[in-house]
């Protein structure tokens, strides 16, 4: 069988930027939006040179990013972005490209549990993660046969196999990213917290994390 990894006890932990997580995810194969920093508005013409719009912008440094508005979606050149940047109260921020065709969003988390060592949550993403509360959760690490019968009991679902005569999702650009997160996991056991990625914006040729956050112990 499997070695499921032992719990550890939950420590203090700290939150990394929103930029810092997905680098260190996409080291591990998680696939990423192109993406630029700026902390100075007057170098947004210059810093979005080689990024294709729409463009996402975040303000950094800000917990709970779309309910303080620091979150802006679908700028379509430097002139919307600088506007929307004046706006927001965030020392520095992550212009990004949009994720574009995506016929599902999915959440994946992993939490680490006094009691159970790693869980994995996998489920419906995106705003309507709280609504529809349709998730599965697993022990690490999970092979893709688990996996797949775990996005199979998903309400979601339909979505993935192409509902209504719209594409399907790439299933296995969705297993790729769910082992890279499962990876980096296992790779930083002694520290992590919490990994969640939401949404994974799934296509029919990807599946890119829009959002990810990583808590690791101080």
């Amino acid at each position: 069988g499997i070695d499921l990894l032992q719990p550890g006890p939950i420590r203090d932990a700290s939150m990394m930027t929103e930029a810092a997580a997905k680098a260190e995810l996409a080291g591990f194969g998680l696939a990423v939006p192109r993406s630029v920093r700026v902390s100075d508005i007057a170098d947004v013409a210059v810093a979005l040179q080689g990024l294709n719009a729409p463009y996402a912008l975040k303000g950094e440094g800000i917990a709970h990013k779309s309910e303080a508005g620091a979150v802006v979606l679908n700028l379509s050149d430097s002139v919307q972005v600088a506007q929307a940047a004046r706006v927001m109260a965030a020392p520095s921020f992550l212009i990004e490209e949009m994720v574009t065709g995506g016929v599902a969003e999915l959440l994946v988390g992993v939490v680490k549990d006094a009691a159970h060592g790693f869980v994995l949550t996998i489920g419906a993403g995106g705003t309507l993660t709280e609504i529809l509360q349709d998730t599965v959760s697993l022990l690490i690490p999970a092979s893709e046969s688990v996996l797949e019968q775990a996005l199979q009991r998903l309400k979601c679902y339909k979505l993935l196999t192409g509902f209504r005569g719209r594409p399907a999702a790439d299933l296995t650009a969705i297993f790729c990213a769910i082992a890279a997160i499962q990876a980096y996991v296992l790779a930083n056991a002694a520290s992590v917290e919490e990994v969640e990625v939401n949404p994974l914006i799934c296509t029919p040729t990807t599946a890119i994390a829009a959002d990810a956050l990583i808590r690791r112990a101080t």
